[in-house]
C-alpha cells in the first residue's frame, strides 16, 4: 500500500490504473468487508469508491462487556446515505435512532432487535424514551421511499399507532417480519391496515390481542397484494382465527404454518377455505400436524390447481394424498414428507423417478431394494437438498453401499445432503450392517463428483471412518463447510481426532436445520 501511495504522489498528472473505477470494481469483488475497510485509508479516491460498499450494510449494536456502541453517531451522520441495510440490535440510545432517522435516506432493509432482553437494560414499556424511539423509526420510514423490507424482533414494547400508520401509507414496503412482538387491541386496526398492502407477512411467536378472538370487529381491508403468509407459534389469536386470514388474501401463493406443542392446525377451517376456491393462485403449502389425515391431504392437493411446494411435515399423508399429487409431479420443486409414517420406501422411489424439476426433497427412508442398478433420477440436474436415510438390505453390504454412492454421484447440483437416521426413542443401538458407510473402501470415491456439496449430516449412523477418509473429503469437497455426525463409533479417540481435523478446516459441527 505504501509504495502504491508514493507512486500516485509522484505521478500527480497521470491517472494511475488503480484509480480507475472499473479496476477498483474488480478488486472489490474479491475483498471481504474488513479488507475493504483498510482500503478506505489508501487515498481519497479509494475512500470515495469503497465507502458505499463498506457502509452498504450497517449494524448498530451495544457491546454488553465494554458498554460501548460499535458505531458513533457522527459516523452514521456522515455515511448514512450509503447504508442500504440497517440493523439496530441491543440497548441503543435514543440519539442513535434520532441520527439514523435523519441521515439514512436510502434504506432498503430495516431490522430492529430490542435491547430489553437478557444481558441488557432495555427501555421500560411506555416510557418517554421508548416513545422517542418509535417516533424516530416512524420518521425513518417516512424518509426512505425505497424501503421494501422490515424485520422487528424481541420487542417488549408494542409499536406505536404512528409506526403502523407509516407502514400503511408507504407504497414501497413489501415484506414485514415480526418475531416476539405484541400488538395490543387498541392498535389492532392500525396493525392490520399496515399489513394490508404487503406482499410477504411473517408472524412468529407474536401475541396479537383481540378480546373477541375474531377479526369481525377489526377486520382490515383485503390483503389484495399478499402472496406469502408465514405463521409460527402465535400465542394469540387461536389457530382457527389465524387460518381465517386466508379468506382475506385472494392472491396468496404460499402458506406456511407451525402451531407449536399446544395447538394443532385448525384443519376444518383450512379445508373449508381451500374448498371454497378463494385461493386460485396457491401453489405452496407447508404445514404440520398429526391431526391431518390422508384424506385431508388428498383434499388439500385437489384444491390446488398447481403444486410447486408441498411440505406435510408430521402428518398422516398416505396413498390417497400421494395419488392426488401424481398429476403435479412435473411441477413439484420442493417436497417434505419427514415424519410421515404412512409414506413407504416405494412411494419415495416413485417420487424420485417421476419429479424432473425437484429441487428439495425430504423423506424418512428408502431401502436399497427400491433402487435400480444404474438408476439416474430425472431431477439429478436440479436437486440441491436431499434428506433421506438409505437402508441397505442386500447380503453384500459393501456392494450395496457402492451402488448407492453411484446413484448419489449423479446429483452434481447437490449442496446439502442429510442421510441421518431418525430412530424412535426405544431404539438405542446402532447396526453397522445397514448403515451407509462414508468410507473410501466402501465406494466413497464415487462422490468426488459432488463438487458443490456444502453440508453433510449423518446423525445416528454407525460410522467407522478413518483419518484418510476425512482427508479425502477435505481434498475433494472444496465447498464443504458443515459436517455433522459421529465419525467413528468404535474408537472414540479417533472420532475426536477427525472432529478436530474438520473443526480446524472449516466451521465444523452445527445444529441440524429445521425441517
Amino acid at each position: 500500500m505504501s509504495s502504491f501511495t508514493t507512486a500516485m504522489d509522484n505521478n500527480t498528472h497521470k491517472m494511475h490504473p488503480l484509480l480507475l473505477p472499473e479496476l477498483l470494481g474488480l478488486i472489490a469483488d474479491y475483498l471481504p468487508v474488513n479488507e475493504k475497510r483498510r482500503c478506505l485509508q489508501v487515498c481519497c479516491t479509494w475512500h470515495s469508491f469503497f465507502s458505499p460498499q463498506v457502509w452498504k450494510s450497517c449494524t448498530i449494536d451495544y457491546e454488553r462487556h465494554s458498554k460501548l456502541h460499535s458505531i458513533p453517531t457522527r459516523s452514521i451522520a456522515t455515511y448514512g446515505s450509503h447504508i442500504r441495510t440497517l440493523t439496530f440490535q441491543g440497548f441503543i440510545t435514543v440519539d442513535h435512532f434520532a441520527v439514523a432517522s435523519s441521515s439514512c435516506i436510502r434504506l432498503e432493509h430495516l431490522k430492529v432487535v430490542d435491547g430489553a432482553r437478557e444481558g441488557f437494560e432495555g427501555f421500560s414499556n411506555n416510557s418517554p424514551q421508548m416513545d422517542q424511539v418509535w417516533d424516530s423509526l416512524t420518521l425513518l420510514l417516512t424518509n426512505n421511499p425505497h424501503l421494501t423490507t422490515i424485520e422487528i424482533s424481541e420487542m417488549h414494547d408494542t409499536p406505536s399507532i404512528f409506526f403502523w400508520d407509516a407502514i400503511a401509507v408507504h407504497s414501497g414496503i413489501k415484506s414485514l417480519s415480526l418475531d416476539q412482538v405484541r400488538v395490543e387491541q387498541r392498535f389492532l386496526y392500525h396493525f392490520w391496515k399496515a399489513c394490508s398492502g404487503l406482499e410477504r407477512l411473517t408472524l412468529q411467536r407474536c401475541r396479537i390481542w383481540d378480546s373477541n378472538r375474531e377479526f369481525t370487529h377489526y377486520q382490515p381491508v383485503m390483503f389484495r397484494r399478499l402472496q406469502e403468509l408465514s405463521i409460527e407459534n402465535l400465542f394469540q389469536p387461536l389457530p382457527h382465527v389465524q387460518i381465517e386470514l386466508l379468506r382475506l388474501a385472494p392472491q396468496l401463493c404460499s402458506f406456511y404454518w407451525r402451531g407449536g406443542r399446544i395447538h394443532g392446525l385448525a384443519r376444518d377451517t383450512l379445508l373449508n377455505i381451500l374448498g371454497s376456491g378463494r385461493l386460485p393462485n396457491l401453489d405452496s403449502i407447508d404445514i404440520m400436524g398429526m391431526n391431518i389425515v390422508d384424506l385431508d391431504t388428498e383434499h388439500i392437493v385437489q384444491c390446488m390447481s398447481r403444486v410447486r411446494k408441498l411440505a406435510l411435515y408430521q402428518t398422516n399423508v398416505g396413498p390417497s394424498g400421494l395419488r392426488a399429487l401424481q398429476p403435479h409431479f412435473k411441477t413439484v420443486e420442493e417436497l417434505n414428507l419427514m415424519q410421515c409414517p404412512l409414506v413407504t420406501s416405494s412411494d419415495v422411489a416413485l417420487i424420485l423417478r417421476s419429479c424432473p424439476v425437484l429441487h428439495i426433497f425430504k423423506a424418512e427412508t428408502i431401502v436399497s431394494d427400491d433402487i435400480k442398478d444404474g438408476e439416474v433420477w430425472p431431477c439429478h440436474e436440479h436437486l440441491h437438498t436431499l434428506s433421506l436415510y438409505f437402508h441397505l438390505t442386500k447380503g453384500d453390504t459393501i456392494a450395496d453401499n457402492q451402488r448407492t454412492f453411484v446413484l448419489l454421484s449423479k446429483l452434481k447440483a447437490l449442496r446439502r445432503l442429510n442421510i441421518s437416521r431418525y430412530m424412535s426413542p426405544h431404539e438405542r443401538t446402532f447396526n453397522i450392517a445397514i448403515s451407509l458407510q462414508l468410507r473410501f473402501d466402501h465406494g466413497l470415491a464415487h462422490l468426488a463428483s459432488l463438487r458443490h456439496l456444502e453440508e453433510l449430516y449423518f446423525d445416528r449412523l454407525a460410522q467407522d471412518m478413518t483419518m484418510d477418509d476425512a482427508k479425502w473429503m477435505e481434498h475433494n469437497w472444496k465447498a464443504l463447510r458443515v459436517i455433522r455426525g459421529v465419525f467413528n463409533n468404535r474408537h472414540a479417540t479417533l472420532s475426536k481426532e477427525i472432529s478436530t481435523f474438520f473443526a480446524n478446516t472449516f466451521s465444523g459441527h452445527v445444529p441440524l436445520p429445521p425441517h
